[in-house]
């Protein structure tokens, strides 16, 4: 089980990380190119973090409630339209920047699946 928890832990702590980014970004086209680099990230581990989580619930009851978070955000959030638009359109436009950042910030808040990654990640360090 050690095993299991270091490589959760460890897909947690870059989820963890790259939140951490796209909280600090500014408002500049650069920053709009690092939020969605950012963002595919963390899709990708939170993709692989519900399947991983998925296959050991049985080891770890709060593996369960983070799989219907996860689950929960999958259904309800996507940006991938939204940023190639802005990307396009909208690069140099700082408030439209500022508030899609604002929206991604808020869709991982949502339901505090953040903040549920971050609990679990403290508990299994």
């Amino acid at each position: 089980m050690v095993r299991v928890d270091e490589y959760i832990y460890d897909l947690m702590k870059k989820i963890l990380d790259s939140y951490n980014i796209i909280d600090n970004l500014g408002e500049s086209k650069d920053d709009l190119f690092t939020l969605d680099l950012e963002l595919i990230k963390i899709n990708g581990l939170l993709k692989v973090l519900l399947r991983k989580t998925d296959e050991f619930s049985n080891k770890n009851s709060d593996f369960i409630k983070l799989n219907k978070k996860i689950t929960n955000y999958f259904e309800n959030h996507f940006f991938e339209n939204e940023l190639e638009k802005i990307k396009e359109i909208y690069s140099e436009d700082p408030q439209r920047v500022k508030s899609i950042r604002n929206s991604i910030i808020n869709s991982l808040q949502d339901n505090k699946l953040i903040f549920r990654i971050y609990e679990i990640a403290k508990d299994l360090k």
